[in-house]
């Protein structure tokens, strides 16, 4: 299975996540450090939600036809 990473930065504030928590949301888009622009389903977003809301640096690896395989904060 071929795989890819890409990286990027997210800075969601408490307030800015918390519809995404709540279930208001359920996919956030992100821009990798490469200018690729990837969905995200929150539920792989949400183990680094905290009281600051999701910030800091991601790499989420996948597969060549898009299917995520991980997502780990760097």
């Amino acid at each position: 299975m071929d795989e890819q990473q890409s990286i990027f930065f997210i800075d969601l504030e408490y307030d800015e996540a918390r519809v995404f928590y709540s279930g208001q949301k359920n996919r956030v888009q992100v821009t990798t450090v490469d200018g690729v622009t990837i969905n995200l389903p929150w539920a792989m977003l949400q183990p680094y939600f905290t009281t600051s809301g999701v910030q800091g640096r991601f790499r989420i690896r996948y597969t060549v036809a898009g299917k995520l395989l991980q997502l780990e904060k760097l």
